[in-house]
């Protein structure tokens, strides 16, 4: 077991007995990720790297609608960055993605966000803004004296009643001179601004999705997952696998129908060609030619209901 592979069952291991329900980490293929999880309304898309500096750019936009799709926070969890262990309690980022430690990742579910993050020079801590005006007015203090006291300038001051963040020993001094806690709890959110093009989906893919948006369906292609889409409308949530041949992808299938029961969707299984089979390890099977025949929801959803 490489380092890895060991980091992944540690993970595995920890969420199932902290009671989350937990996709198998065997997922087929290249994926976007390796766990998806939930516990209660808590819902987790996990991607776990030995090394966080191999997250290459190409996986943030499978992972932005993943996360916006399922309703999910979507995060990395790793050991290291390049030559450098992540420190537990502090947030990282890379392409815009938030990275955390197991042990930042236990923290923060047990109701205890970082407030430390990682970016450019260091580390910095997210200021509250009222409550750092409040604690300062309560204490008499003037915007010149606590200039004064740290050794910045008041426009600094300003800065971080506006909700400027600090370097840890800047908002050391702050907590200290102002006796109370000013900090802010991150954003544990994708915060990537730049758009990120998703790969381009085959054209057998590509017409799966326009006919269920037809059907009437918001559907939305997802590179480098076991399945290929989701598509959900008001009565149903549907994970969307296309094959050529129903019967040579068992193991992606078997994935595909881990992932569905985490979050709770129908996996269906659209084939190019034609498959005497209805049902497979859970997951509905309708041929592509049988789907250009539907067009609407309530026939669509017919026809899922005789296929069991």
């Amino acid at each position: 077991m490489d380092q890895r592979e060991e980091l992944i069952k540690n993970v595995y291991d920890f969420l199932k007995r902290d009671e989350f329900m937990v996709s198998e980490p065997d997922l087929y293929g290249l994926v976007t990720f390796d766990l998806i999880c939930k516990r209660g309304n808590e819902r987790y898309i996990i991607k776990i790297l030995y090394n966080v500096n191999t997250f290459s750019k190409i996986g943030v936009a499978p992972l932005m609608k993943m996360s916006s799709l399922t309703n999910s926070k979507a995060i990395i969890i790793g050991e290291k960055a390049g030559n450098g262990k992540l420190e537990r309690g502090v947030l990282y980022f890379r392409h815009g993605v938030p990275i955390l430690s197991l042990e930042s990742f236990k923290d923060y579910l047990k109701g205890e966000p970082p407030v430390i993050y990682s970016a450019h020079g260091g580390f910095y801590v997210g200021i509250n803004g009222k409550k750092m005006r409040d604690l300062r007015e309560k204490n008499k203090y003037s915007i010149g004296d606590i200039s004064l006291k740290l050794g910045v300038s008041r426009r600094s001051v300003s800065l971080y009643e506006s909700g400027s963040s600090a370097t840890i020993d800047i908002y050391l001094k702050l907590e200290n001179i102002l006796k109370g806690d000013i900090s802010m709890d991150l954003d544990m959110s994708i915060s990537d601004i730049v758009s990120v093009p998703d790969n381009i989906a085959s054209e057998f893919i590509n017409e799966v999705f326009t006919v269920m948006n037809n059907i009437g369906y918001v559907s939305e292609y997802i590179s480098r997952n076991p399945f290929d889409g989701l598509s959900y409308c008001s009565e149903s949530h549907l994970i969307i696998g296309a094959f050529n041949d129903i019967n040579e992808s068992n193991n992606r299938i078997i994935s595909i129908k881990k992932i569905s029961d985490v979050l709770d969707d129908i996996p269906v299984l659209i084939s190019r060609g034609t498959s005497e089979k209805q049902n497979i390890y859970g997951c509905k099977i309708i041929s592509l030619k049988n789907l250009r025949k539907i067009y609407d929801i309530d026939s669509f959803n017919e026809i899922l209901e005789k296929l069991k």
